[in-house]
């Protein structure tokens, strides 16, 4: 009785302390931005990038989820860009993209992904790690991601938990790399940091290498 009495109060503890991270879809939800600062060598050359990324929740149903992303306020080696238009991705459970909406090739799938973060299934841990693979609904490569939850931290007021990521894709030219990401209990990404090996970015019209991304709620 006294063994099974530690382990319900050891379980009620580790279920107190769990994180219950989940995306949210609710179309009511506010627009979340991050400011984005971008460090990449692409063909022998260092540029910087900044922009506004943003999210925004379009529609949901029992089948679909609909989620808009947008880089607004983009400057390139501190010369201002073009506005581009935002795109519109069909994502999953857990935040992965899946399928990017209408005419828009999969690259933008790809140059995204890196930019999301797949959230678990279940609660997690400090100490828990979980796996996704993301096998797109078109014939795009499937990526894999790798978490780990590290630590609790408090970033800018904010109780977060600290989680590491590895990313690694499927076929030629694959997007790999490492990351970390600052999350609170109700699932709002504070800031992240991702360093990539190579990444693909189809306005520029070429794959960048050496990329490091970091963004920041705003």
């Amino acid at each position: 009785m006294l063994i099974t009495a530690i382990a319900a109060a050891v379980m009620f503890v580790q279920s107190q302390d769990a994180w219950n991270l989940k995306p949210s879809f609710d179309p009511k939800d506010p627009k979340q931005v991050w400011a984005i600062n971008v460090d990449a060598q692409s063909q022998g050359t260092t540029h910087h990038a900044a922009f506004q990324f943003t999210r925004v929740p379009k529609s949901t149903t029992k089948d679909k989820t609909v989620v808009t992303y947008g880089w607004e306020k983009l400057a390139v080696d501190e010369q201002e860009g073009q506005d581009i238009p935002a795109w519109n991705a069909n994502v999953g459970t857990q935040g992965q993209i899946l399928q990017m909406e209408g005419d828009v090739e999969d690259d933008y799938r790809r140059m995204l992904s890196p930019l999301v973060f797949v959230y678990p299934d279940k609660p997690v841990n400090i100490g828990d790690k979980w796996e996704v693979d993301v096998k797109p609904t078109s014939k795009g490569s499937k990526l894999n991601y790798q978490y780990e939850a590290k630590s609790a931290e408090t970033v800018d007021g904010s109780a977060t938990l600290k989680v590491t990521v590895k990313l690694k894709e499927e076929g030629d030219s694959p997007i790999s790399g490492t990351g970390t990401w600052w999350i609170t209990r109700v699932g709002k990404i504070i800031k992240f940091e991702v360093k990539l090996g190579s990444w693909i970015v189809p306005m520029a019209g070429s794959d960048v290498g050496e990329v490091v991304i970091k963004g920041k709620a705003i």
